[in-house]
């Protein structure tokens, strides 16, 4: 029997204070380090001191780290970003697409190389509830958690959580 909740197999994109030597990097204490990647988007600091990437800058790159983590993990991620008052509730989960740094320095936005992870996007415009309902609004971290824990007879992979995950923030509008 597998318990995907303790497998190393989301794949969440870091670019801030949860980095490799930063003051929250303890955060992701148990994560598999993946190397350094990047997206498209200008890195931005708030008037808060957050930082968060802003897409309206498709000619900028933000530099991160891509992690996999258990469910655990992210759970503890997912309360740093999106529940504690460290950020005042400022991030929601989505996903984002990365692409590995290489040793030329270039930044490449070649589709065959890139990978989809997660990332917590700045909270700034409203999240719409698109079936009028609030009781059918679904939590992306409980559905991660549902989808994990359903399977007992083989490891669910990375691209199966993000793919999984991804039509349901699409539906939500995240």
């Amino acid at each position: 029997m597998v318990n995907n909740l303790t497998e190393l197999n989301i794949k969440v994109f870091v670019f801030g204070t949860l980095r490799i030597g930063e003051r929250l990097a303890f955060y992701m204490d148990g994560s598999n380090f993946k190397g350094l990647y990047y997206t498209k988007g200008q890195l931005m600091k708030s008037e808060l001191g957050s930082v968060y990437i802003d897409f309206k800058y498709d000619d900028a790159v933000t530099l991160g780290e891509l992690h996999t983590v258990n469910y655990p993990c992210l759970q503890r991620i997912n309360h740093l970003e999106a529940v504690s008052g460290e950020f005042p509730k400022g991030y929601d989960l989505s996903v984002i697409p990365v692409w590995k740094l290489d040793n030329s320095g270039k930044f490449t936005f070649d589709e065959k190389d890139k990978t989809l992870a997660f990332f917590y996007r700045r909270r700034n415009d409203p999240v719409k509830i698109l079936s009028g309902d609030y009781t059918k609004h679904l939590d992306p971290i409980s559905q991660i958690g549902k989808l994990l824990s359903s399977e007992k007879d083989k490891l669910v992979t990375e691209d199966e959580i993000i793919n999984g995950v991804q039509k349901l923030l699409l539906d939500i509008g995240y």
